[in-house]
């Protein structure tokens, strides 16, 4: 069978398994065992095609079974894993792919089996204990490691025997050892989901151990996103993951993670700024060219501001404020804790160090033989410990930043090392803070999700995974996350991170399920009809700024907000109104006497609106936008004379638009200058070519949209035409 017939059958099959459509399935399941020489898969596919023929057949004889839904549930899980393992024996008979290359070897090589390899780990890891360990054994165990960790990611799915002895071997080891195994164990649930293997990472959730408990509660929640579907079946599973909302602790970590799960979203955003905007301009500004400055001078403020030491010198360079405002935001989000050092780090997981997949999962360890010439023992203080101690790098950066050191000649090495360390001398109180916050639980999340990020985008096989980054990463679209944490001070705090992160409808999901279970308040009201403002709906925002204002009146953001709903909506007086409000506690506020000018131009009170710019122009503020609109209302007046005195100002300017020109014309042409109009007219137009984005537009458009104007003005229509053919001759033909 080709492989898209294959896949085209297993994913027929897991979507009917998914809606509870188990003949569907299982005739599914039997084309994809057509061409399979197990005899256990097909006689398996056989005991449970037969197991639920009596039980339909039971049913149709009229009997009633209270484990009815029960027996359904198993069949179902049955049907699942006899998917799953259809699914895996074709992916290795068929596929050339890393998974496939790394299976094959574990089972080719007889002393790589999970069983030998954790025997052979465990006397390693005594006789290291015990000091008796030689540099070769050292080399072995790290070895022996990576062999487990590939083991167990290639795993078929375990029987409750094996698990049970995992869970024994694992829990007796160090936690550097503990935590790349549950990553193995993720991504082997990915691959091919394993109740056996989600069992054990539940348990290891519990453990006091934050490395490893970070690493088992995501990937919980990440395998729960991924096969949802299934856990309807599987009720012990996620009555297990439901169970750790009732620990405050996991709890809090599970906001923890929902927090920098969406924070992993700006992780592109914030590499796009630095390469897109940070550092062409710091590679075009004259203060870092290289006969002045140095490129190293570059790199090193740069890698200050990474690090949130913004250079003060910045905003005092000529049109520097760009670069400044730029760098500020890079080290708002460094401290948000957005990953900001992804471009940094891309081009340095090219080392050898990195073709294993278990290295990406590996804690930092000094003793590692590729790292450990960096940190002799001998050495009492060591600049790149304390560097890695304090640094904000996630393991995988501290293992590239390391490599990249062991690869520099000795003595240019021990020069930076100089300068590092005489850097952190002055630094000391700076870094044993940056240190003790690395050992913070927020910090452990940050920097083994960062290091996920790097594996599924920079890992050189990453096609041949399934990228958790690309799910949808909001809790509340999974029933049983969603459940878990429903408390309302966790949807008010969420409701508020995702209005900052701009994620506005899922903003007010959060929001809504809050008003159902208490009375709303200002702040909750204005943050609702904030998120409706932006996601277009004015109608929601504005009754939601009404009630509100209601709650708490004459406040000034909520006029400001509500006033900008009503002028985009068109509802002219209401805008007034709150221009009005404003205006009050604001007088003399240059900008709600233009708004409110504006608002009664669109009420046609021009009367008005010209006196509120006459306003602005004797003050000498916004003075030749005021005269643009004095002008208009005067044209709209049929005071045209005084509207021709303004535009000839106007046209003075060095800012003059074809708006200018089109309105200037517009008015001679009115007071019977036809000579002065067609000037004016033909300046626009060419103004008008000048400007205009799309080639096929006639520059007669905005003319022909003031039609109207002119005949409210006593032109007629065939002189209106007989303009037009003036100004583009070329239409006649």
């Amino acid at each position: 069978m080709d492989k898209n017939s294959f896949n085209l059958l297993y994913t027929d099959a897991i979507n009917a398994l998914n809606q509870n459509h188990l003949l569907d399935a299982l005739n599914c399941m039997r084309g994809m065992l057509s061409d399979t020489d197990s005899i256990e898969l097909s006689n398996e596919l056989e005991a449970i095609r037969q197991d639920y023929s009596m039980m339909l057949s039971f049913m149709q004889q009229g009997g009633t079974d209270p484990q009815r839904a029960a027996i359904y549930r198993h069949l179902t899980k049955r049907s699942y894993a006899l998917t799953d393992k259809a699914a895996r024996q074709y992916h290795l008979r068929h596929e050339k792919d890393f998974y496939t290359e790394i299976c094959n070897r574990c089972r080719a090589d007889g002393a790589t089996t999970p069983d030998m390899l954790m025997d052979n780990i465990d006397l390693l890891q005594e006789k290291r204990a015990e000091g008796q360990a030689d540099t070769g054994e050292i080399r072995t165990l790290y070895d022996t490691l990576d062999r487990l960790f590939e083991s167990l990611w290639t795993a078929p799915l375990l029987n409750a025997s094996d698990t049970e002895r995992l869970r024994m071997f694992i829990e007796r080891q160090t936690n550097d050892i503990q935590a790349p195994l549950l990553s193995a164990l993720m991504l082997s649930t990915q691959r091919y989901f394993d109740p056996q293997k989600f069992l054990l990472l539940l348990h290891f959730c519990r453990t006091e151990n934050t490395v490893v408990r970070a690493r088992a509660m995501t990937a919980t929640v990440w395998l729960y996103m991924q096969h949802e579907q299934r856990f309807n079946c599987y009720t012990d599973l996620s009555d297990g993951l439901a169970l750790l909302a009732q620990d405050e602790q996991l709890k809090g970590e599970l906001i923890l993670l929902q927090r920098q799960l969406l924070l992993s979203m700006e992780t592109a955003k914030a590499e796009k700024k630095l390469q897109n905007e940070i550092l062409p301009d710091l590679l075009k500004n004259s203060n870092y060219q290289r006969n002045k400055m140095g490129m190293e001078q570059m790199e090193e403020d740069l890698a200050q501001a990474l690090r949130g030491e913004p250079n003060a010198e910045w905003e005092n360079m000529q049109g520097n404020k760009q670069l400044a405002d730029n760098m500020k935001a890079i080290i708002s989000m460094g401290k948000e804790g957005i990953d900001i050092n992804l471009g940094t780090f891309s081009a340095l997981k090219g080392f050898a160090f990195f073709q294993s997949i278990s290295h990406w999962f590996a804690p930092f360890d000094e003793q590692r033989p590729e790292v450990e010439s960096l940190f002799p023992k001998e050495l009492k203080v060591n600049p790149i410990q304390m560097l890695m101690e304090s640094g904000s790098f996630c393991d995988s950066d501290k293992y590239s930043l390391c490599l990249m050191l062991t690869q520099i000649m000795p003595s240019q090495r021990e020069t930076m090392l100089t300068q590092i360390g005489a850097q952190m001398d002055s630094n000391e109180e700076q870094i044993r803070e940056a240190a003790k916050a690395n050992q913070n639980t927020a910090y452990v999340y940050r920097s083994y999700l960062q290091d996920l990020y790097r594996f599924y985008k920079l890992f050189s096989r990453k096609h041949q995974f399934d990228d958790p980054f690309k799910r949808d990463m909001l809790f509340t679209r999974y029933p049983v996350l969603s459940g878990m944490l429903k408390s309302n001070v966790y949807l008010k705090d969420m409701a508020s991170y995702l209005i900052k992160r701009e994620c506005y409808l899922d903003a007010i999901s959060y929001i809504e399920e809050i008003l159902k279970k208490e009375k709303a308040d200002a702040e909750l009201l204005q943050k609702i009809a904030f998120c409706y403002q932006h996601t277009d709906n004015l109608s929601k925002a504005i009754y939601y700024y009404q009630q509100a204002d209601l709650l708490s009146p004459d406040n000034e953001w909520i006029l400001r907000q509500m006033y900008l709903c009503f002028s985009a909506c068109g509802r002219y007086e209401q805008e007034l109104s709150c221009l009005k409000k404003l205006e009050s506690m604001n007088p003399d506020n240059a900008r709600l006497i233009s708004e409110s000018g504006l608002c009664l131009m669109q009420l046609g009170r021009y009367e008005e609106a010209a006196n509120r710019f006459y306003e602005l122009e004797y003050k000498g503020e916004r003075v030749l936008s005021s005269w643009r609109a004095i002008a208009w209302c005067n044209f709209k007046m049929n005071k045209l004379e005084h509207a021709g005195k303004y535009y000839k100002k106007i046209l003075q300017q060095e800012k003059v638009t074809w708006e200018d020109y089109l309105n200037a014309g517009h008015t001679a042409w009115c007071m019977g200058r036809t000579n002065e109009a067609i000037l004016y007219y033909r300046q626009y137009v060419k103004l008008y070519e000048n400007k205009k984005k799309d080639s096929a537009l006639s520059p007669l458009l905005p003319f022909d949209d003031d039609r109207e104007e002119l005949l409210r003005h006593g032109i007629a229509p065939l002189d209106i035409n007989l303009m037009r053919d003036m100004l583009l001759p070329d239409e006649k033909d």
